[in-house]
């Protein structure tokens, strides 16, 4: 089974054992971290297949981190083939734990997905959601999978709620600050065209939208309409911070 479009984050695996010891106590054993945006009615900008998370959209990521390469294969298998139908993936979500219902295992892909579970021990999942400090239209998200059932993952969550939560902001913060470049939503999913790309690269390096234009051959209007889509998805008031924004997350050198 192939999964090699997406690949562990490089970071510290003394960060993954870290986080993998903590959330033993709480039955909990494998995860996998990534940063996507609010599932929300979508804007015009590229960003909007994320705002719907769709299962292919999610399968193109380059990077996510993730406590094994066994729940990277998973994630691959469930996102081609069982997230479009899973009631848990499509449901909405909120901040902080939100538990998966039980597979459905009257239909035929309900039994396959089953089997899918029990090949990597998981009995129940769940998603945690976290605000970031990058882009307000960004969660830190950690799906979790356990070996304990669904009503009993439920209870030992809720019963500790407050104190995971604090850690899990704390994990969020490690990762986001270790990784940024790779997990932030617009590298990791190539929500930039080239030709975006090209006019970021020369508003940073101070160029004027006509001289940009002239550049790159298109036109004055041409030029403030991708500079506005790159405000837009860098969630930046002006040319100034999105050059500062797009040079914090690694999109520009």
């Amino acid at each position: 089974m192939s999964y090699s479009h997406t690949k562990p984050c490089n970071i510290d695996p003394s960060h993954i054992d870290q986080v993998c010891e903590y959330l033993a106590q709480f039955g909990i054993t494998q995860f996998f971290y990534g940063i996507i945006s609010k599932a929300k009615v979508p804007s015009s900008q590229e960003f909007n297949k994320l705002r719907r998370r769709r299962p292919l959209e999610m399968l193109k990521a380059k990077r996510v981190i993730c406590s094994s390469p066994s729940i990277l294969e998973y994630r691959h298998s469930y996102l081609q083939y069982f997230a479009a139908s899973d009631e848990g993936y499509l449901s909405k979500q909120h901040m902080g734990p939100n538990i998966f219902k039980e597979v459905d295992t009257r239909s035929l892909k309900g039994q396959q997905f089953q089997r899918l579970n029990e090949e990597h021990g998981i009995r129940s999942r769940m998603l945690w959601l976290l605000p970031i400090k990058y882009h307000s239209d960004w969660q830190g998200g950690f799906v979790f999978f356990s070996e304990l059932s669904t009503e009993m993952l439920k209870q030992t969550v809720m019963a500790n709620q407050a104190k995971i939560d604090h850690q899990l902001t704390l994990y969020s913060c490690l990762f986001n600050d270790r990784c940024i470049e790779q997990l932030n939503p617009i590298s990791n999913f190539n929500c930039l065209s080239s030709k975006a790309l090209q006019v970021l690269e020369l508003t940073a390096q101070g160029y004027s939208s006509e001289e940009i234009g002239e550049h790159l051959v298109i036109s004055e209007s041409g030029v403030n309409y991708h500079q506005n889509r790159l405000k837009e998805l860098f969630n930046a008031k002006n040319r100034a911070q999105l050059v500062s924004f797009a040079h914090t997350l690694g999109v520009l050198d």
